[in-house]
């Protein structure tokens, strides 16, 4: 039977494409790892060409490609993001490749088996938890780091910002204002991202003494539409809240739209919080309360972790790195009427 490049992979312990940018000499990758992978070639009887076995060690080959994941860019949030990823990614001499993800399917997964042989590592910013995009990157042993969010899987790296106390600050600040009708429009309820905000926000209510309504808690998407929608429908109920906490920016938008739609005064009738502190939230016809996390941060750190995982597969482990949240005071939270 044929040796086939995946024997080769398994027997080096590496992804497939990693053995494959190996075998073509891909300068991005540590030259001890190369030599990892032509050693288990030879072990198992894999036909070397002989432009593989010449290469010279330092041979730059081509520039690698990171595959970098993210939901639709009509969310200002992710332009934002990309803009850093691309620029931290090509300083460390990688080229990006733009993969659209819809949180509510699953498109993402069907792109990178299409694309796997041409990147050599992949960040994901759209994780669900429990991802079935992320168990397959596992399983195919490709560097991978989460940004943004955690698909709550051991053995991959996560650079995400504090969401439980995002999520706490964004609740003790209207709490602080005597707000105790309180309301959420979180994003799904499968992304780690609204899980640890309204966490957090639960647990400041609890040390505070105020009750969680769950009537006032809905789960949208982390869109302007769903933000506006839901806006309209906790306040269109005969008991509604004097002030609500939005798991995202975007999200926070929309309700101030449909807050100004329905000629409610903001922060007179009811107080609007988000989080992220997107470049828009500081404007003055927004003026956004907010929780800022660091989005250029967490992108730098993320670009430099997959380099270091594509470069040296086989010294960089999984790594979780957690970065703080502050609490951003703008016009959209005022005390309760």
């Amino acid at each position: 039977m044929k040796v086939k490049l995946r024997d080769v992979a398994l027997a080096a312990g590496v992804a497939e494409s990693t053995a494959s940018r190996a075998l073509a000499g891909n300068g991005q990758l540590a030259e001890r790892t190369r030599q990892k992978v032509l050693k288990a070639a030879e072990q198992v009887g894999y036909e070397l060409t002989e432009r593989t076995r010449k290469r010279p060690a330092g041979d730059t080959g081509r520039r690698g490609a990171v595959g970098v994941v993210v939901a639709a860019l009509h969310n200002s949030f992710y332009p934002y993001l990309v803009d850093r990823l691309h620029n931290e990614l090509d300083e460390l001499g990688f080229d990006m490749v733009l993969i659209i993800d819809e949180i509510t399917r699953d498109r993402a997964s069907r792109k990178l088996r299409s694309l796997l042989d041409m990147l050599d590592g992949v960040i994901v910013t759209t994780a669900i938890i429990g991802s079935p995009m992320t168990q397959f990157l596992m399983e195919q042993k490709v560097p991978t780091v989460l940004a943004i969010r955690s698909s709550l899987q051991d053995g991959l790296t996560v650079v995400e910002s504090d969401n439980f106390t995002a999520g706490a600050e964004a609740l003790q600040h209207l709490i602080d204002l005597n707000h105790t009708q309180i309301g959420f429009l979180m994003g799904p309820s499968t992304t780690s991202t609204s899980r640890g905000r309204l966490n957090g926000a639960r647990s400041a209510m609890d040390s505070r003494g105020v009750a969680f309504v769950e009537d006032f808690l809905l789960h949208t998407d982390f869109t302007h539409e769903g933000g506006y929608s839901g806006f309209v429908r906790l306040m269109r109920r005969d008991n509604r809240p004097t002030a609500i906490f939005c798991a995202n920016d975007v999200i926070a938008i929309g309700a101030l739209d449909a807050a100004r739609k329905m000629a409610l005064d903001v922060p007179g009738d009811v107080s609007i919080i988000g989080v992220d502190d997107i470049p828009m939230a500081s404007w003055s016809m927004l003026s956004l309360t907010t929780v800022r996390q660091p989005i250029g941060e967490i992108g730098s750190i993320s670009a430099k972790l997959i380099a270091k995982s594509i470069t040296d597969p086989g010294e960089a482990g999984p790594e979780h790195h957690i970065l703080p949240t502050s609490l951003v005071r703008r016009s959209t939270t005022g005390p309760r009427a």
